[in-house]
């Protein structure tokens, strides 16, 4: 069995003393942070900053910083997170992408300290449990 490796760039901005981090919906499949597949023989923050890229139109200005690597949902994907803090941000904003058979993500801020509804899908409630704890650090 081959290990599935994801790499997971989490986009963070402070709004007052409060951590938001970045999330989209996707039209068919409820709320979501951005993660992607690493592609074989990529290094997985170069996959983390061409997901950034590919789902959101966001293009890493500054370093991403390593924060962990958890295994993931029930075949346990190994997934690789990394933090990028960013200090101007639109408040939300629609993109199309072009890897995802040109779904339209519409963006948005999680405050860090709000836990995830139902809406989200039971691998982001982990993951989220995961850095979450390591930002608030």
């Amino acid at each position: 069995m081959n290990l599935v490796e994801k790499a997971c760039p989490i986009v963070v901005r402070r709004q007052g003393a409060d951590m938001e981090v970045l999330a989209f919906v996707h039209p068919s499949a409820g709320k979501q942070f951005v993660k992607g597949t690493i592609k074989s023989g990529e290094d997985p923050i170069a996959a983390a900053e061409r997901e950034l890229r590919e789902e959101s139109g966001i293009e890493a200005s500054s370093a991403f910083t390593n924060i962990g690597v958890c295994d993931v949902g029930p075949d346990k994907q190994r997934w690789h997170f990394f933090c990028l803090v960013v200090n101007n941000s639109a408040d939300s904003w629609l993109w199309e992408t072009d890897d995802d058979f040109g779904h339209v993500f519409r963006f948005f801020w999680h405050p860090i300290k709000k836990p995830l509804g139902k809406e989200w899908h039971p691998v982001f409630h982990e993951a989220f449990a995961f850095f979450s704890k390591r930002l608030a650090d």
